[in-house]
């Protein structure tokens, strides 16, 4: 069996991540081929170190991208075979990189990886693993594994009272996909998609490229404006309600209810319910769709509680869109994996999924804290962040003549890596710059650190 060496001490980052990484570009870069063996994690354990359960955690998220296959009495198979292509754009990307140190980086997206229950995500899927083992169909139904879709139907309601049936959802592996795949059951003749400004441009971007006219609806303090919006010629609506991507707004009750009533009149609401479950003080506000459910699309994603294990994103259909699916696109490809959808169907239905949940937001709660304190501490009335109570990420306004791309240079000066935000904007509206921070794979020191060098390299 193959030995690997590494230095463990050279990085802060956790131990099972430096090990995934050390392995995925091994694999990448052609060192560890398709068919190779990884060693056990005993054996890998002890050339390395460190705990087994490290290595079981690195092993299991390379299995999870796709870099591995665990197969039962040989051991972990390398399955990932890069071709000469991607090894060409893999050397010229590291050719082109500049050499420049970052001590904190404030992607947004990134999580604290090592605080999911591997242990409890595994037991599951080897049960079905076994369960499987003789009469296992890779392709299953094209909406979804009934059982999530029934397991799913039931915690929208739940938690987000939303009307629906198993027949209504469909499964798929980011919000971006599903709204490209709406857009083929919307009429690009008939249907004027409104967008929020500024807003998701994932999803504007996609209405564009696919030819739909598109209506920038500008924000008030309580979201989306209905005077913009009923005096545009848009009749369906992109909202994100629960926290507005950019401006970081809940929408408020009656706002809510307002916009039901404009959607009765219309033709679609598209209900992004963003991040819904990372909300920590105020109570959560049940989802439009529960209002208005034969004219609202509602999208979400649990892929940001998941992660890293899968990608996983929901959509559901009103009535009169369900048919046009079953019509349109009767060949629909699922692209999310039939056991990864009934191993989450099973962690729901089992429980764990809600003390995940909750742990969670403890865990994310205190990050938002940390980021509010080291604010108030090194930014006092130069710089403002936008909807303190939802998420996993903060938009900072900076009280400054600077632009937005000579904010993040200077920042990068520093040894910190922020994100710019004009282009959510469909028309520029921003008196101040406005960039993007994300903290869920941060620590305490490492968020204090980081805005304290901001503020040193702004003011």
């Amino acid at each position: 069996m193959r030995e690997f060496t590494l230095d463990l001490s050279a990085s802060k980052k956790p131990i099972f991540h430096q090990l995934y990484t050390y392995f995925k570009n091994g694999i990448r870069e052609g060192r560890l081929r398709s068919g190779d063996y990884l060693p056990s994690l005993r054996s890998s354990a002890r050339s390395f170190g460190v705990s087994k359960n490290s290595v079981e955690n690195a092993y299991q998220l390379l299995i999870s991208e796709g870099y591995l296959r665990n197969i039962p009495q040989r051991g972990f198979c390398v399955t990932y075979e890069p071709d000469e292509s991607s090894r060409k754009v893999i050397r010229a990307e590291e050719a082109n990189t500049p050499e420049q140190t970052v001590t904190t980086d404030f992607r947004y997206g990134n999580i604290e990886l090592g605080t999911f229950p591997f242990r409890h995500w595994n037991k599951v899927r080897n049960l079905l693993v076994a369960q499987y083992q003789s009469r296992y169909a890779v392709e299953g139904t094209s909406q979804g594994e009934y059982p999530l879709r029934k397991e799913l139907s039931r915690l929208l309601y739940e938690s987000r009272g939303v009307l629906s049936t198993p027949d209504q959802l469909v499964v798929g592996a980011a919000p971006q996909q599903l709204v490209m795949l709406l857009s083929q059951l919307l009429d690009v003749k008939k249907h004027r998609i409104g967008v929020e400004n500024p807003g998701y441009d994932g999803a504007r971007n996609t209405f564009l490229n696919l030819g739909f006219r598109v209506h920038p609806i500008p924000l008030t303090g309580s979201g989306v404006s209905l005077r913009e919006l009923t005096g545009s010629a848009a009749n369906v609506m992109y909202v994100s309600p629960s926290q507005q991507f950019r401006n970081r707004v809940t929408m408020p009750a009656d706002k809510r209810t307002e916009l039901a009533d404009w959607a009765r009149s219309r033709e679609y609401l598209i209900e992004d319910d963003y991040e819904w479950e990372f909300k920590y003080e105020e109570g959560i506000l049940p989802a439009i769709q529960s209002m208005v459910p034969d004219k609202t699309v509602y999208i979400g994603r649990i892929s940001k509680a998941l992660l890293p294990v899968f990608n996983l994103s929901y959509m559901v259909l009103p009535p009169g869109l369900l048919s046009e699916f079953h019509s349109k696109v009767p060949e629909y490809d699922q692209p999310v994996s039939r056991l990864d959808q009934l191993t989450f169907a099973r962690y729901l239905s089992d429980g764990y999924w809600y003390k995940h949940l909750q742990q969670m937001r403890r865990l994310y709660e205190e990050k938002r804290r940390y980021f509010s304190e080291a604010l108030e501490r090194y930014m006092p009335g130069t710089a403002q962040a936008e909807g303190k109570d939802t998420g996993l990420h903060a938009f900072l306004t900076v009280r400054t003549d600077r632009s937005e791309d000579e904010l993040i240079e200077a920042a990068l000066e520093k040894g910190v890596r922020v994100y710019g935000t004009a282009r959510y904007w469909l028309r520029p509206g921003d008196e101040h710059p406005t960039v993007l921070l994300g903290y869920g794979a941060l620590g305490r020191e490492e968020i204090a650190a980081g805005v304290k060098a901001l503020a040193e390299a702004w003011f």
